[in-house]
């Protein structure tokens, strides 16, 4: 991954604990990549979020 300086880091959920701290249960950092593209890492809190799937997108008509 990227230099974190050159990290894009958007937090996509945010909880509050039994103890009233608020904390990140899901994040997506980018960065563009040297050879073209982007890079992408997610990060997560098992805590809250029991998985994450990567599907590639489909690119066109929804019914061909």
């Amino acid at each position: 991954m990227a230099n974190p300086k050159d990290l894009q880091r958007i937090e996509l959920l945010n909880y509050t604990n039994a103890s009233g701290q608020e904390l990140v249960g899901l994040v997506v950092e980018l960065a563009e990549d040297p050879n073209g593209g982007v890079q992408m890492r997610v990060l997560m809190d098992a805590n809250v979020v029991s998985g994450v799937t990567v599907v590639p997108l489909q690119q066109g008509g929804c019914c061909d």
